[in-house]
This record gives structure tokens, sequence and C-alpha cells, in this order.
């Protein structure tokens, strides 16, 4: 019980770099993508389903709309930050920036188009069509930067910022960006946990699939809502890393079990010979909880191998005992060379410790501890549950001892093919 205990209180990791080779390279870039602000950031993407149909730029925004409403209702305890729309004041920073600055990004060219802006009919061609502009709507918006640049000498220097544009496919419509067919919107959200923490981030997935399936089936028609970035993707191998460990070892277990239960021809067989493996596997989590605090879920999934050898020790106890019913011969017989032998094995695997990759370090320690932990139980424990028995029973061959018991060497054919 108190292995248990201290085997539950394991921190499992879900991270499948560690199953790379830990070099200065890989660890820095592995540093970089785990501290990178834009790495963490997911990117929701609303598109029209009808690819048939002219792009429709208010049906992606109103569908942007709902969609942000939701995600700040019920998602905010997961997400730092939310960008639906270009803000104004950023923009406006930008424009500042540029104009306190404006000969860094002025060449000669733009200095022989100043000499024509400011000429007189240039500037009353520019001013008229300042007024115009301030008479529309649009005026709200633009009468500050005409104030500040009446003859438009700052749209030279912002010009040279869309040198950076990553995409020219995109553009800005009503604050939203959406693609030039007017078929596609992007939304960022940055998650508050980093990608590794794929509990909170996985909860935080569940809440968005829960608000797009909301959204497609009950409120808005006509577009479809989908996202990717690197925490969709940390959270999705995490996933896959648990459903594979839990097939694996489950197989495995259950394999064991039919087999045993064939062989032995005896329900409690199986339960009493898989007592050490599960005793091992407590023993390794408790020794790995006190020496690092946590273990690959990749390393754990792969240490099924290790219950085929673990099952060894007391499959060679039980059997023993079945053709020999005195267990303090058994335990005579059997107590030197399964130590050797456990040994040899729990060595090899300890040489893992010193290979590159964190996963195999995992891998080997939790092998080595949780064959320590059944070879130990196999000599000890075992025979108290087995030696106990008040009924003795009479073996009687099955087909697997048949098998058991075939000489190949005997065989010329079989020998000639080898």
């Amino acid at each position: 019980l108190t292995a248990v205990f201290f085997a539950l209180n394991v921190r499992f990791e879900e991270d499948i770099s560690s199953i790379l080779p830990k070099d200065k390279k890989i660890e820095k870039l592995t540093r970089v993508f785990n501290n990178s602000k834009f790495a963490d950031r997911l990117v929701v993407t609303i598109s029209l389903k009808d690819t048939s149909s002219v792009g429709s730029p208010d049906s992606l925004v109103s569908t942007a709309q709902v969609f942000a409403d939701e995600v700040r209702r019920h998602l905010g305890e997961y997400i730092s930050r939310f960008q639906d729309k270009v803000d104004d004041e950023k923009t406006l920073q930008l424009i500042d920036a540029v104009s306190s600055h404006l000969p860094l990004y002025l060449n000669e060219k733009d200095y022989r188009t100043i000499d024509t802006l400011i000429m007189p009919e240039q500037i009353r061609a520019t001013l008229e069509r300042n007024i115009r502009t301030l008479s529309s709507p649009a005026g709200l918006a633009l009468k500050t930067l005409i104030a500040r640049d009446p003859v438009g000498i700052n749209t030279l220097g912002l010009a040279k910022m869309q040198g950076l544009q990553y995409d020219e496919n995109f553009e800005l419509y009503d604050n939203y960006v959406v693609s030039r067919d007017y078929r596609h919107l992007l939304l960022f959200i940055t998650p508050k946990f980093p990608p590794a923490n794929t509990g909170k981030n996985a909860l935080m997935l569940a809440g968005l699939d829960r608000i797009i399936d909301s959204i497609g089936s009950d409120k808005v028609q006509g577009t479809e809502i989908s996202y990717f970035g690197a925490v969709a993707v940390s959270v999705g191998n995490a996933l896959q890393l648990r459903k594979d460990s839990f097939y694996t070892q489950g197989f495995t277990v259950l394999f064991i079990v039919v087999f045993l239960g064939l062989y032995f021809r005896k329900k409690r067989a199986p339960l009493v010979i898989l007592v050490p493996v599960v005793y091992g596997v407590a023993f390794s989590l408790a020794m790995i909880f006190f020496i690092q605090g946590k273990i690959s879920v990749i390393a754990l999934g792969t240490g099924s191998i290790v219950l085929g050898i673990a099952v060894n020790y007391s499959l060679h106890v039980f059997n023993h005992y079945r053709h020999n019913p005195d267990m303090n011969k058994v335990l005579g017989d059997l107590a030197m060379p399964l130590t050797i032998g456990s040994l040899t094995t729990i060595g090899g695997f300890l040489c893992l410790r010193f290979v590159e990759s964190e996963m195999l370090r995992d891998l080997g320690l939790f092998a080595a501890c949780s064959l320590i932990g059944a070879s130990f139980c196999s000599l000890v424990f075992l025979p108290q549950f087995i030696g106990n028995e008040k009924k003795r029973f009479v073996h009687k061959p099955t087909w697997i001892d048949k098998i058991a018991d075939y000489r190949p060497e005997k065989s010329k054919p079989f020998v000639v093919v080898i």
C-alpha cells in the first residue's frame, strides 16, 4: 500500500520530444519552442461552407462575433489573450512611430516624391481630396491623421511597412483579418498555459469544440470553424499516447491472463502469478517518485515489454511448485539462478540511463525497478500465496507442455532446414 501511495503521486509527462536525443542544439530548439509565445498561439479559421458561392465577409464577421462572445464567456480561465480584431490603438501607435522617425524610412526617390507633394497644385488637389474624405463617414476615423499630415508625407513611410506583410492574400475588413477572396477569417487565441500542460489545454480545446458545435448547429449557418496550432498538436499527441499506453498494457495483461489460464487450468493461477508484476510496477513508480518525480508516458507504454519479463519470475516459482509441492525446496532451487538472471537483465536496462534520450532513460529506470520489485516479490511474497493452498493438484500435461517438450535437435529435416 505504501508503494501504491507514492506511485499515485508520480507526474506523467506527455512531451513527445522526450524521445529525441538531448544535445545542445535540440535542447535550444525545444527551449525556444516551449517559450515562444507565437508557437503557443492557436489560429482559428472561419470559412464559408459553400466553396462555389461568392465570398461574403459579413457572414464571416457575424460568425466571428458570436464565436468571440462565447469564447470570452466560457473559456476566460484558460485563455491569456483572444485577438479577434486589429486594435485601432496599435495602428495609431505604428503611425506615430513612423511619423516620429520618418527620415529613417525614406530614400532619395521618396524625397523627390515629397518635392512633388508640396507643389502648390498638388497641395490644392490633396486638400480637396481631404475635404471630401472628412465629409464622408470615414472622416470620423481619419480626421486626426489628416490634421497631422495634410499633404500625405507620412504615407511614404507607411508604405515601407507593406514589405513586412507575410502573405499578400490577407487584408483587413472591419478590423478583422480576412482572405482577399472573402472566404476565410482568422482569429488568434493565446492560451494561458504552455503546450506541455496538456491537462488544462485539453479542457480548453474541449470547450472550443463545444462552442464550435453549438454555433454550427444552432446560431450561424453557412460557415464552419476549425483551429490549429502547437497546443492542439500537443493535446492530440497526449491523448493518443494515453490511449496507446492503455491499449498496450491492457492487451498485454489480457494475453498473459488468458495464456496462464489455459496453461494451468486454474482460475486462481493467473491472478496469483500477476501479483509480482503488479507489485513490481507499483514499486517502480514509487522509486521513480523519489528519484526524479516524473516519467514519460511513452516510456510507460513501452514498458509493456517489462510485463512479459516480470511475469517469468512468478511463472518459474509457480511452475516449479506445480511439479514439486515442497516450497522450501522450490525456493532453494530457484533463489540463486533467479536472482543472478534478474541482475543481468536489470543491469541491461540500467545501461539505458547513459543514453541521450530522456524517454529511453525513463524506460531503463522503470524497467529496472519493476524487475527488482517483481523478483523480490516472487521470492518473498508469492510463496505465501502459493504455499498455503489447501488442495494439492496433480499436474496434467497440456498442449503447451507438449510444445515445450519438443526437441527440434532430434529432427533431422528441421536441422537441415536451419
